[in-house]
Parts: structure tokens; sequence; C-alpha cells
């Protein structure tokens, strides 16, 4: 099921299952998605979920960017960021293909670009795909197997923070951890030679591949 990331600061606040045909966003309290800040407007945007999902702004005062960049209607791919005010909100497709959410954890025929010189990266470290790495270049990059356990990379400030997403706290797989040790729910920063350990495979961030 498809879902929005909200983050604040860097920080995950929530995620919201988009399990409706119309998702409001807005400061109001009747809202479905309620942003307390005073850049955003009283019904500021819509999620809409059709054949497709899409976010559409409402004639909000600051407007809707997507990307970074304003939109009044968009449709959302997997991986897009809809800024609102200060809030990120990250829209999640776990039905889609996406390249960094599969070719590491995932056993199929799907090969890992390889990483540029001197590009941070994470490198698989257990199953049928260690030994691949996959370079960090995107804002956000996920690694987990969705309906299992899930977490987000994030490059922000000039580092890189791991952020549980679903099943941080454990289940058939155990708790996400960093070097062995289990993590919260907040953003953990991440340094070189770092061990994580997501869905039951091990990875290992390096700054420069």
């Amino acid at each position: 099921m498809a879902k929005l990331t909200i983050s604040l600061g860097g920080s995950v606040l929530r995620e919201f299952e988009i399990d409706q045909d119309r998702i409001t966003i807005g400061r109001r309290p009747s809202n479905d998605i309620v942003l307390d800040d005073s850049t955003v407007s009283g019904n500021h945007a819509a999620v809409l979920n059709l054949q497709n999902v899409y976010i559409e702004d409402l004639r909000s005062t600051n407007g809707t960017l997507l990307n970074g960049k304003p939109v009044q209607k968009r449709m959302l791919n997997h991986g897009d960021v809809i800024t609102i005010g200060q809030h990120e909100l990250r829209f999640v497709d776990e039905q889609a293909q996406d390249f960094e959410s599969t070719v590491l954890l995932a056993p199929g025929t799907q090969e890992a670009a390889p990483a540029p010189a001197k590009q941070p990266c994470i490198t698989v470290m257990d199953g049928p795909k260690a030994g691949e790495a996959l370079a960090l270049t995107k804002s956000y990059t996920t690694v987990g197997k969705p309906g299992v356990q899930v977490a987000v990379i994030a490059q922000r400030g000039g580092g890189y923070f791991l952020t549980p997403l679903t099943g941080g706290m454990g289940g058939a797989t155990g708790p996400i951890r960093i070097n062995a040790e289990p993590i919260s729910g907040s953003s953990v920063p991440l340094n070189e030679g770092d061990v994580i350990e997501v869905a039951g495979i091990r990875m290992k961030f390096s700054c420069a591949c």
C-alpha cells in the first residue's frame, strides 16, 4: 500500500497510509493530515488516490513543492518528496519495483550499478548479493523488504542518517541495528565502516567507494 512518510527537520514524525480517495493536508484540525506550522495554509493541499496518486495544491498562500519545484497538480512517483511549509512528505509506493528497495535485498536478476569513485555507498555483506555496492546518490535511499522491515538512509547537512520506517523495533528479523546495537525510532548518524542490519541483511556504510 502507498503511504506518506512525514518528516520535520530531518526526523520522521509518522507514516500515513493512502487508503482513501482524497486526503487533505493543512493546518486546520479538520484535515486528514494536520501540520502544526504557521507557514501552512488552513486547507493547503490534497492527495488524490485515483488510478494513480496525485498531489494537488489548494490555492495555498505559500505553495506546494514537489522535489523542490512548485506544483499545482502532479502525479506522484515512488520516492517523490512533497514540501509543505517546513514539513516533508515522502511518497512511498511499496508495490513499485524501485531500485533502492529491491536491488540489495530481494533475490532476482536485477544487477546493481557500480558505485562511482569517491561516492558514499553501502555494500551488501550477506545473501546472494553479497559484495555488491549501491552508491548513495539521492537525498533518500530506501533499504529493506517491503512488508517486513524498511529503513531510509537520508543525506542531510553533509552527513548520512539512518531512520527506521517500518518494523524497526523487531519482528521475525529482529530490530534494525547499527554495529549490532538496536536503534530507536529516531534518526541515527552513520559513520565510516558502520554495519547496518535491516530485514536480516547486513550492509556496510562507506564514505567513499
